[in-house]
């Protein structure tokens, strides 16, 4: 298969890097220093998976246009540079192309409809913790590695059968969702808030779990984008809460989340996405969100700091 993977950080370069490992044909988009040593040196990748391996040569580019249409496109980039991207993404989008936004929060499908053929859009998530360590290089660490797709209309397809299939035969826990939107509320259930409370608690997330209070302040959080999402129509199931929590207790004690490092080391970081949709959804349907909205107002001084 054809395929490009606009983001190559720690999603895309993991996720992406797993399918030219099974030997599809490749096409990573990347900025900066990264890119250059993704050119020289290849896409060398350390994880807890697969342990360490390389991409070389990998291809590497900066501009869609140059890529052409592909099969996929994985769309991988951070929430806050979504707007900016999706516009850019037409030359490399042909006929039977699929778009899958491999995104934090709930609506990067949103976006990418406004700019792309309904078509071409699905939904999607992932689970994964990883990282670029150094230029070029791409750390996984953890016990997750998951990707859920799924089409926004209609019943499960053979197109998104086909790369559920490439990602399953290099480990990954992949599945097709007859419910995306359900599926990506419940992984936003616990970034959104496990991402506010480890960037302010500055512990892993085993120190959230084990630590009664703070352990009882993400519930809090879980619980109000339960509510927030049942009130939009999501249809969560029953017990989501438990589910996520149970999941949390299984995670390994290393694991940080995403916004977390980013807030560590001053970068912008995804709170619009966060805590920010939160509020604002839970405003919409008359739902309070008072830890999400106090998440936000507490981390919304540094994230002004970083976008300068």
């Amino acid at each position: 298969m054809k395929i490009a993977v606009v983001g190559t950080g720690g999603v895309g370069g993991y996720f992406g890097g797993l399918l030219a490992r099974a030997g599809h044909d490749v096409t990573f988009l990347a900025r900066g220093a990264h890119l250059e040593a993704i050119r020289r040196d290849g896409l060398r990748l350390i994880t807890a998976s697969h342990g360490e391996f390389a991409i070389a040569p990998a291809r590497a580019e900066d501009d869609p246009a140059k890529v052409g249409p592909v099969e996929y496109v994985v769309v991988a980039v951070k929430t806050y540079h979504l707007e900016a991207v999706a516009p850019t993404l037409g030359p490399m989008v042909g006929d039977g192309t699929t778009v899958i936004p491999l995104l934090n929060g709930v609506t990067a499908h949103e976006v990418l409809l406004r700019h792309l053929p309904r078509s071409a859009v699905v939904g999607g998530l992932c689970a994964v913790f990883s990282q670029i360590e150094s230029p070029g290089v791409i750390r996984m660490g953890g016990n997750v590695a998951t990707v859920v797709v799924g089409e926004l209309q209609g019943p499960p397809s053979e197109r998104l059968n086909r790369i559920v299939g490439a990602w399953r035969s290099q480990g990954v826990e992949a599945s097709q969702s007859d419910d995306i939107l359900t599926a990506l509320w419940t992984k936003f259930l616990f970034i959104a808030s496990a991402g506010g409370i480890t960037s302010l608690a500055r512990v892993p997330v085993s120190g959230v779990r084990s630590t009664p209070r703070t352990r009882e302040l993400l519930v809090q959080a879980f619980r109000e984008i339960e509510a927030v999402a049942r009130a939009h129509g999501v249809r969560l199931a029953p017990d989501v809460v438990d589910k996520t929590l149970a999941w949390v207790d299984r995670l390994a004690p290393e694991v940080t989340t995403s916004m977390q490092r980013d807030v560590e080391a001053g970068r912008p970081f995804e709170l619009e996405a966060f805590s920010g949709t939160v509020v604002r959804a839970g405003a919409e349907a008359g739902v309070a969100t008072p830890v999400h909205a106090t998440l936000y107002a507490l981390l919304l001084p540094a994230l002004e700091r970083a976008v300068g």
